[in-house]
């Protein structure tokens, strides 16, 4: 079983109806990511990870969320997507 657990979502640059609309899709998309099996995720020293930023469509909630979850769930699984 794998718990992910993200404190503090914080979206820029959207308007409150798209940042939840991000964070939906981020949620989905983690949730396919974790559930897919066959990826070894590796045990973890630090307590938190900054990551860079990522690139997405101007206006498109649902990739921005998705391309998020890409990246967190890259740098959990060791770049498994």
């Amino acid at each position: 079983m794998i718990e992910l657990v993200i404190d503090e979502l914080v979206v820029r640059g959207v308007s409150p109806e798209d940042a939840r609309a991000v964070a939906a899709a981020l949620e989905a998309r983690l949730g396919a990511l974790a559930g897919g099996g066959g990826t070894d995720v590796r045990a973890r020293a630090e307590a938190f990870r900054k990551l860079g930023p990522v690139s997405v469509p101007a206006g498109s909630p649902a990739a921005l969320g998705e391309s998020v979850a890409g990246a967190v769930w890259g740098a959990v699984s060791g770049g498994g997507r």
